[in-house]
């Protein structure tokens, strides 16, 4: 389970990090195999080929967030079984310790929290691969965002309520501009990872290794 807010914020600001794609350059991961893996548990549970499992993936996370929030409302998945099944990817092949990575998040003022989409285990996967996990005060995971996921406000809502505080107390690390612009909305500081926001509200890195410049200023 998270930690009690008295754990986390002993350093001030709360940054947000999510990981696929931000932790790791984006497409150099195991992301797209986890994107290749919903694409077939579509199909399977949805018992329709693979052209008709994509559009069913655009419409269900154009109207509900996620792949996942529309298969529990309209087939009744099982959302641990969900999880299990599309991470089940290749993580440690793919990634190796990352110093460079961890010498800049080390930089980073604050309690470094894991905030993704992904499930508790596969994130917990990832951390360790980069050589990252001891670093990273905690993790908040779509399990506890009730599986609804970014960039719902519901997911940055109950991160707040877990830990306290301000919305200016915490910081969102994402490479997605919409999950960086409901940080943004609700109040939080936002920054965007490998991309920029084309309405140029938010901050941006070209990479996860740029971060201790922006935030310690």
């Amino acid at each position: 389970m998270p930690l009690e807010w008295t754990h986390v914020m002993d350093d001030g600001t709360v940054v947000l990090l999510d990981i696929d794609d931000t932790l790791y350059p984006k497409g150099a991961g195991p992301f797209a195999h986890v994107n290749r893996r919903i694409d077939e548990y579509v199909v399977s549970a949805c018992r329709v080929d693979y052209d008709n499992a994509r559009a069913i993936r655009r419409s269900y996370i154009s109207e509900y967030g996620s792949t996942l929030q529309g298969l529990m409302l309209h087939y009744g998945i099982d959302p641990t079984h969900y999880l299990q099944d599309v991470h089940d990817v290749p993580v440690e092949a793919m990634l190796t310790r990352d110093d460079r990575l961890r010498e800049a998040l080390t930089a980073v003022p604050g309690s470094l929290v894991a905030f993704t989409n992904g499930s508790y285990a596969y994130a917990c996967r990832i951390l360790r691969a980069l050589g990252i996990d001891d670093i990273v005060t905690d993790l908040f995971t779509i399990e506890y965002m009730d599986f609804v996921p970014k960039p719902l406000p519901w997911a940055y809502r109950k991160v707040m309520q877990q830990y306290g505080g301000a919305p200016a107390d915490y910081l969102v690390v994402d490479d997605s501009v919409a999950n960086v612009r409901t940080a943004a909305r609700l109040g939080m500081g936002a920054l965007i990872v490998g991309s920029e926001d084309p309405e140029g509200f938010v901050l941006s890195i070209p990479s996860i290794y740029e971060i201790p410049r922006v935030v310690s200023h």
